[in-house]
């Protein structure tokens, strides 16, 4: 019978037994009388934990590393009112036996579901030339071994397991309603394209989780540039790919982050540059603030004060809807209105429109 995983949050202090967890920080120190002892910090997708290991430190060191998923054979007491870990055995864990999304706070829709969904966005593009590119970008072994599972950034925003898969589908969906609605100034295809590419860049910025930073070619050159490189590399793999396409995608890419000073080589010169610039800073900065309410409120409701977006924050209030008016009796001898339920099968729904999209 498969036991059921223990999380370190159903874990109280008197507690003794196996445990598992991702360790986020180790440090070798010493005694005040010269003996060797680690610092730790293991962490599951519920809880992190401070941990101790005070017998053989030197030699469980070697296996208590930073970004190792390790289960334990330990303690949990409590020093100067905190819960803390005292470790006595610890083995890593094969990579067979490690879900990330037990350790590492993952996106809330299935990976998937969004797969299928992006790559239908892709497939649904009309332009030949910017479908096949993007189809084959996403296809391509160096990107799809890290775009479905990557964060899309450190910390500002979709910062969990899959948070680059849901940011691209979120924009590339809303890139879709933005071509909808004003038609023929925009290229259609170009600015899906787009959308569903920004970002590619980050699967060569950052490494792969669990430690996820900064690699030196991110910092030397960042995922804009990466991305417009790769894709115009791609590009030339494709049979008679034009020119000037992969020119415009290319500065799509080049320009999404609008100034110079937030990361951008240039500024948007094209309606579909523009357009994907702010639909990038608009789910950025909406999944960033809606993050960092999650993370507690004071008793009206508002959030600390976020450093990078200078401000406090606040959800709108969910008010009960009005109840309804009852029916007025109609005059004698006129038919009375038909109800709401009857009215909404004459005009479809605008979500049932939407759908179709995407």
């Amino acid at each position: 019978m498969t036991r059921a995983k223990e999380f370190l949050k159903d874990l109280a202090p008197g507690w003794e037994g196996q445990a598992e967890g991702l360790v986020l920080s180790q440090a070798l120190a010493r005694t005040n009388r010269g003996g060797a002892y680690l610092n730790l910090e293991l962490g599951d997708r519920t809880r992190r934990l401070s941990a101790k290991v005070w017998d053989n430190a030197e030699d469980m060191a070697e296996i208590l590393f930073e970004g190792a998923v390790v289960r334990v054979r330990a303690r949990l007491e409590s020093y100067r009112g905190a819960p803390q870990m005292v470790i006595r055995e610890a083995r890593l864990l094969p990579a067979s036996e490690v879900d990330w999304r037990d350790y590492l706070k993952a996106a809330a829709r299935p990976e998937a579901e969004m797969r299928a969904a992006l790559l239908r966005l892709a497939a649904a593009i009309e332009d030949d030339d910017f479908r096949r590119l993007t189809e084959a970008a996403l296809a391509a072994p160096e990107v799809a071994e890290s775009f479905f599972i990557m964060p899309a950034a450190k910390t500002l925003h979709h910062a969990h397991l899959h948070g680059l898969l849901e940011h691209s589908l979120s924009v590339g969906r809303l890139a879709v309603m933005a071509a909808g609605h004003y038609g023929a100034r925009l290229s259609a295809g170009l600015l899906v394209a787009g959308a569903l590419l920004h970002d590619l860049g980050k699967v060569w910025e950052f490494s792969p989780p669990p430690r996820v930073d900064y690699t030196t070619l991110g910092r030397l050159q960042g995922h804009a540039v990466l991305g417009a490189r790769f894709l115009r590399a791609l590009s030339g793999t494709l049979p008679g790919f034009p020119g000037e396409k992969i020119d415009l995608l290319e500065h799509l890419l080049l320009s999404h982050h609008g100034e110079p000073e937030f990361g951008a080589p240039v500024r948007p010169q094209l309606l579909e540059a523009l357009v994907l610039h702010h639909l990038d800073n608009l789910d950025a900065k909406l999944e960033a603030v809606d993050a960092f309410l999650d993370e507690g409120t004071d008793g009206e409701g508002w959030s600390a004060y976020h450093r990078l977006l200078g401000g406090h924050f606040r959800r709108t209030p969910a008010w009960a809807p009005p109840k309804p008016a009852p029916p007025k009796p109609a005059p004698a001898g006129q038919r009375p209105a038909p109800a709401d339920r009857e009215v909404s099968k004459q005009i479809p729904p605008a979500d049932d429109q939407a759908g179709r999209l995407f």
